[in-house]
C-alpha cells in the first residue's frame, strides 16, 4: 500500500555537513538518546562528518488524485488539494542530533518525489518553552526559499494535534532546536505528510510571486481593490478553511461572527458540505488562516497570514443525505479552540436572521484556496429553493470596476453580506465562474439556520449559539475586541486604511533590543506618525498599552515583564497596525 513505510536513503552531501566541532551528553532522555546514538554523536564530535536524516514517501497516483478531486466537485461541491499519506515517526528518533555549549537541534528532511508543496501532520504535539520549530524548502524549481516558522510554544493546544502550511516543493527540511537546560520534554510524533497535487500557483515554472500562478481564475477581485474599500471590516471577518478528511485536504471559506453574549467568543462559521464526513480526530487538524489577502490590487505580495490548528465542532445543519443532496440550509459552527490574538484584528462579523431581502451587498471568500476576494451584487436577492424549499438566497453578481467578481471552488462556506454590512446567508453553491459571470450562486439563508426546518433539534440550530442569552435579536452589528466589559459590544465604523500605510508598519520598523530587558525601542523609519502601542503576552492577553504620539523613538519600560515571548502591536494614527515579536530575559 502506497505511503504506509519511510524509506530511508542515503545521507545528503554537501549540505548536511556541519563543520563544527560539538561536545555531547549521553544522559536518559525519551525517544532521543540510546547508547548507540551517543556513540555515532561522540564520534561525529570527533570531526566525523554530520549528515541529515532523510526519509522518502512514495507519491500518490496523481491521475487517481484528480479524478477523485473531480468526482468531488460534481457529487459534493468540495474542492480538494491534497491527500494524506499515512507515516508513523517519532521525529527524534529519525531526525539527526547536534549540539553544542548553547543549543541542541534535531533535523530531518522529508521527501515526496515530484510534490508540487507539502504539509506535515503532527498526532502528538508539544512544544517546551524557548524551544522553536521550523520547516523549509530550498530553491530550485521555485522562485525563492521558503521558510515556515519559526513555531513555538505558542502552538501548543489541548488536543495535542498539529498540521504545518503548504511547503512548496517536493522536499521539506524540519529542523528543531532548544537551549541547553530548556525545561520540559518535547512530543513530535508524525502521522502524516500531505501532499498537495493542485497547487494551482505553483504550476507552470513554479515562480511563487508569478502573476500566471495566483492561483485563482483571473476575473476575481482582490478585496483590497476599490471594491473592497467600504467593507474592511467584514474582510477582517473571513478566513481560509484548510479541512483534512478521508485522507484527502479539502478548502473551504468561513467567517468569525459575533454573538448576543457580546463576549468575542471565537465562533466561527462555513457550510456543513464542506466537512460533513470528518471524524473526530480530524477536527484536531482544520487549518484557519487570517489576513489571507494581498497588499494592493492586482498585487503578488502578501501580508503576512496567522493561523491556528483545530477547532471544537458546536453544530450543524445534519442535511446531507446519503446520495449527497442537500435536505436544509448547510451551515457549520465551530468554536477556534486556542487563542486568536487582538492583533491579528478578527472582526467579529454581524448578522440578520430576519429573513428580510437584501437589495444589494457582497461576498468576500478564497476562491481556489487563494488570497482574499470580493464579489459584488446590486440587485435583490431572490428566496430559493434549488437545494432545499425555501432554504437558500439566489444572487447575481454584477461587473466592478475592477472585473467581474464570481465564486469558485473553496469559497464554499464564505459569507454573503448585506448593505448593512451583516451576514445572511453562507455559500453552498452555484454556476457563476469566469467564463459564466452571470450564472448565479446559492447561500443558504442565516434565517433558515437560525430556527428553520433543517433536520436538527431546537437546541441545535444557529439560535441556541449565536444568541446564548436568549435576548430575541435577530439582528446584531459586529465588532473588534474592545477594552468594554462587553469587548464585543462595540459597533464599529468601518474605515479606509491606506495600501502605502500598510506596507510601511509591516516592513519599515524593528523592535530593539532583541531580547530586551529593561527597555525596548521601536526603530522607526517610516514618515507617518505612531500613535498606540500595546503588548500582549505568548497567551494572547494584553499587558500593557502605551500612548506614543509624541515620542520620536517609541519607547516602552518592560518593568514587572516576566522572561519569555511577547508581540508588540504598533498603531498609527490612521489606524494600520503591524505587529512584531520579541523575548524578554
Amino acid at each position: 500500500m502506497q505511503g504506509l513505510n519511510p524509506m530511508k536513503i542515503a545521507p545528503i552531501f554537501p549540505n548536511g555537513i556541519y563543520t563544527k566541532r560539538y561536545s555531547f551528553v549521553c544522559m536518559s532522555k525519551a525517544k532521543t538518546r540510546s547508547l548507540l546514538v551517543c556513540m555515532i554523536l561522540m564520534m561525529q564530535s570527533q570531526g566525523f562528518a554530520q549528515s541529515v536524516a532523510q526519509v522518502s514517501l512514495e507519491a500518490p497516483n496523481v491521475e487517481q488524485l484528480w479524478t477523485r478531486a473531480f468526482w468531488h466537485e460534481e457529487h459534493t461541491g468540495k474542492t480538494m488539494q491534497g491527500h494524506i499519506l499515512p507515516a508513523d515517526w517519532d521525529f527524534f528518533e529519525e531526525a539527526t542530533y547536534q549540539s553544542d555549549a548553547e543549543v541542541e537541534k534535531w533535523t530531518l528532511r522529508l521527501n515526496v518525489e515530484d510534490a508540487p508543496a507539502l504539509c506535515v501532520y503532527f498526532d502528538s504535539f508539544h512544544l517546551p518553552v524557548g524551544s522553536q520549530l521550523t520547516f523549509r524548502s530550498e530553491a530550485g524549481r521555485f522562485s525563492e526559499d521558503f521558510v515556515e516558522g519559526p513555531v513555538d510554544f505558542s502552538e501548543n493546544n489541548d488536543h495535542g494535534r498539529w498540521v504545518s502550511g503548504e511547503v512548496p516543493g517536493e522536499q521539506v527540511e524540519i529542523e528543531y532546536n532548544q537551549p541547553i537546560g530548556t525545561v520540559g520534554t518535547p512530543d513530535l510524533h508524525i502521522s502524516g505528510v500531505g501532499f498537495f497535487f493542485r497547487m494551482l500557483w505553483l504550476q507552470g515554472e513554479y515562480d511563487l510571486l508569478s502573476e500566471n500562478n495566483r492561483g485563482s481564475d483571473p476575473c476575481q477581485v482582490d478585496v483590497m481593490c476599490p471594491e473592497g474599500e467600504d467593507w474592511q471590516c467584514q474582510r477582517d471577518a473571513v478566513v481560509r478553511l484548510r479541512i483534512s478528511m478521508g485522507g484527502g485536504i479539502y478548502l473551504c471559506s468561513g467567517a468569525m461572527v459575533n454573538n448576543t453574549a457580546l463576549d468575542c467568543r471565537q465562533l466561527l462559521l462555513s457550510s456543513f458540505h464542506c466537512a460533513d464526513d470528518m471524524s473526530e480526530s480530524d477536527w484536531g487538524f482544520l487549518k484557519v488562516r487570517y489576513n489571507y489577502e494581498y497588499f494592493d490590487c492586482g498585487g503578488t505580495s502578501s501580508f503576512n497570514s496567522h493561523a491556528r490548528t483545530g477547532v471544537n465542532l458546536l453544530t450543524y445543519s445534519d442535511d446531507i443525505s446519503a446520495g449527497g443532496n442537500i435536505n436544509g440550509s448547510d451551515f457549520l459552527l465551530m468554536e477556534v479552540e486556542d487563542p486568536v490574538f487582538d492583533s491579528w484584528t478578527p472582526f467579529y462579523a454581524g448578522w440578520d436572521v430576519t429573513g428580510s431581502v437584501s437589495t444589494s451587498g457582497v461576498g468576500i471568500h478564497h476562491p481556489s484556496g487563494d488570497r482574499k476576494k470580493i464579489s459584488t451584487y446590486t440587485s435583490n436577492l431572490a428566496n430559493s429553493s434549488a437545494y432545499f424549499p425555501g432554504a437558500h438566497w439566489r444572487v447575481y453578481w454584477e461587473e466592478t470596476v475592477t472585473e467581474h467578481g464570481v465564486t469558485e471552488g473553496g469559497s464554499s462556506g464564505s459569507p454573503l453580506f448585506d448593505e448593512d454590512g451583516r451576514i445572511v446567508g453562507t455559500l453552498t453553491g452555484g454556476a457563476s465562474f469566469c467564463e459564466s459571470p452571470n450564472a448565479p450562486d446559492y447561500y443558504g439563508k442565516m434565517s433558515f439556520h437560525w430556527n428553520g426546518n433543517n433536520p436538527i433539534p431546537a437546541e441545535e440550530k444557529l439560535e441556541a449559539f449565536l444568541d446564548p442569552i436568549g435576548s430575541g435579536q435577530q439582528v446584531l452589528d459586529g465588532s473588534y475586541v474592545t477594552e468594554e466589559e462587553s469587548p464585543c459590544a462595540e459597533q464599529t465604523v468601518c474605515g479606509v486604511v491606506e495600501v502605502e500605510e500598510l506596507w510601511l508598519m509591516e516592513n519599515e520598523w524593528t523592535l530593539l533590543p532583541n531580547p530586551a530587558r529593561d527597555q525596548l525601542f521601536v526603530d522607526w523609519s517610516g514618515e507617518i506618525q505612531a500613535a498606540e502601542i500595546l503588548i500582549f503576552d505568548a497567551a494572547g492577553r494584553k499587558v500593557l498599552t502605551a500612548d506614543v504620539r509624541n515620542m520620536p523613538t517609541p519607547t516602552v519600560t518592560l518593568a514587572g515583564f516576566e522572561s519569555g515571548m511577547y508581540f508588540l502591536t504598533l498603531f498609527t494614527a490612521g489606524g494600520a497596525s503591524a505587529t512584531r515579536k520579541f523575548l524578554v530575559e
